[in-house]
């Protein structure tokens, strides 16, 4: 079947799982939906749709994590904190500066390293809680240097539910 979506010409078999990387798709990112929804033609006309704005998202997604870096009482707060904390204070000098290229990472402020974060995957998903198709999306700062990322699922109305750390 062919995706139906703007950015890439993209065909898939209905009932596999998909997984790309950027080389084989044409996009900057990796590029993966659960075998589940690949059987579902609607639920992949809505992946179309939402990988046609995966970088709209993935801006959304950034916004989210600059607002839980001022809002202590955010439920991500924490996570988010401990993340910038991670890539600024406790990697060492030398791979913050490859991080943060052409900056001082001693004097980049948290909410200044969002800015740096790149979408490394975008995917959809079968959210295990509320049984609807959900769409994530992976950032980080640099795969070649760290694992570390900021992992976003946003639901079928373009909401963030769950924004997480994972490496």
């Amino acid at each position: 079947m062919k995706l139906n979506c703007k950015r890439i010409d993209f065909t898939y078999t209905p009932g596999e799982e998909i997984f790309t990387f950027p080389e084989e798709s044409g996009l900057s990112f990796l590029f993966d939906v659960d075998e589940e929804l690949t059987d579902n033609p609607a639920a992949m006309d809505t992946v179309g749709e939402m990988l046609d704005e995966a970088e709209k998202l993935a801006e959304k997604a950034k916004a989210a994590i600059k607002t839980a870096l001022k809002d202590e009482n955010s439920p991500y707060h924490d996570v988010v904190t401990f993340f910038m904390e991670f890539h600024r204070d406790d990697v060492g000098p030398d791979i913050a500066a490859e991080l943060f290229p052409g900056t001082d990472p001693s004097k980049l402020s948290f909410a200044e390293m969002v800015d740096f974060l790149k979408l490394k995957r975008f995917g959809s998903l079968v959210d295990s809680e509320t049984e609807q198709q959900a769409f994530i999306l992976d950032l980080s700062f640099n795969p070649e240097i760290t694992d570390e990322l900021m992992v976003i699922y946003f639901d079928l109305n373009k909401e963030i539910f769950c924004i997480t750390h994972e490496s």
